[in-house]
């Protein structure tokens, strides 16, 4: 049996907690966790993320005490976290002094994008699973990391973003569904612009665009966050959504490889979505742009395939079902959940022989 300790989010919805309870339904595998966010909680309102900032090194300091007694009641064969935004290198260091590999499951752009401390610690785990297929040639170049890492690529959970077939009806012409940032939204004014009509619907889910509003069409609406089933039910409701990528990301002034795909590449095709997906060599490998998913490189482009799309009912539904038809269960969290626990068992084997060895 593999003893695995998982830190990460617990949120229904989230990548980690979809990934903890994969790994949890491998055989020979036992998972016992430390939820992250229950000692990292986030707030949106300013006076508690205030209140929250100065909590952080006691909310911090709590995490290390929890993760360090649940190693001492679980005895892991290996520590497994996801992402670890509370997670420094010194904790990453006295786990690995106490004999035990400790493995990051990153799914992010940028090591370097989330602060110091993260940064820090992701060069001291024994292993770096990213969900970035972009990563492993340059983890050493770019990011000046010298230890190993691999590729698992992100995937869909089916409890969240699995549906058997197309949605009975759609209340909206076209659908987005992300965070507000500065490239989504130069991206979004510029669609704007090129379609240049008011007949299509269209509605965007995600923080953060309200305050953006007034700056894109009036006739568009805004439903707020949506996450979990809600996020798949939201993206179902559209005749076509669409699937930006961050191309580059700038950290301190220096520019640095942004995404080649999201969780929503393979989430939206497992909610049986007809979408369009920002072109990148990645994805062009993943799905085929004639039959399964078309790409798009730039706002015209990105118009011009919806007015070729908005009519052709059947040929969407047609679309939608290839895609649907690749991606499950392929792309499935749990199928790759059993790349992921083939890496750590590997590492696992390796520690206990060097062990023996010595």
């Amino acid at each position: 049996m593999t003893r695995i300790l998982f830190v990460g989010d617990s949120w229904q919805g989230s990548s980690a907690r979809s990934l903890r309870e994969a790994l949890a339904l491998q055989p020979g595998v036992i998972v016992s966790d430390v939820a992250e966010d229950h000692f990292l909680p986030h707030y949106r309102g300013l006076p508690l993320r205030i209140a929250n900032r100065l909590l952080r090194p006691l909310q911090v300091w709590e995490l290390k005490s929890a993760i360090l007694r649940a190693m001492r009641g679980f005895c892991p064969d290996g520590v497994v976290v996801y992402k670890g935004a509370g997670i420094g290198a010194d904790l990453v260091e006295e786990i690995r002094c106490s004999g035990i590999p400790v493995i990051n499951v990153f799914p992010d752009m940028s090591p370097h994008a989330h602060g110091h401390q993260l940064q820090e610690a992701m060069g001291c785990y024994d292993l770096v699973i990213s969900s970035k297929p972009f990563h492993p040639q340059i983890w050493q170049s770019i990011y000046c990391y010298r230890n190993p890492c691999v590729c698992v690529p992100h995937g869909y959970d089916p409890g969240v973003h699995y549906w058997a077939g197309p949605s009975p009806s759609q209340a909206y012409d076209v659908a987005l569904c992300s965070t507000w940032r500065p490239e989504y939204h130069r991206l979004m004014r510029s669609f704007a612009d090129v379609l240049g009509d008011d007949r299509v619907s269209l509605a965007v889910a995600g923080s953060g665009w309200e305050a953006h509003r007034h700056q894109l069409p009036r006739h568009w609406q805004y439903v707020g966050s949506r996450t979990g089933q809600a996020y798949g039910e939201f993206l179902r409701s559209a005749k076509i959504a669409i699937a930006p990528v961050t191309r580059e990301v700038v950290i301190r002034g220096v520019r640095q490889p942004g995404d080649e795909d999201t969780t929503r590449t393979y989430e939206l095709a497992a909610a049986h979505c007809f979408f369009l997906h920002q072109r990148t060599d990645y994805v062009a490998t993943v799905y085929d742009e004639q039959n399964e998913v078309p790409l798009w490189g730039d706002a015209t482009e990105l118009a011009n395939l919806v007015r070729r799309w908005l009519p052709d009912e059947a040929g969407r539904q047609s679309m939608a079902a290839r895609a649907h038809a690749r991606a499950v269960p392929a792309y499935s969290i749990p199928q790759r959940a059993e790349s992921v626990l083939r890496h750590i068992e590997q590492l696992i084997k390796a520690r206990k022989a060097s062990t023996v060895d010595q």
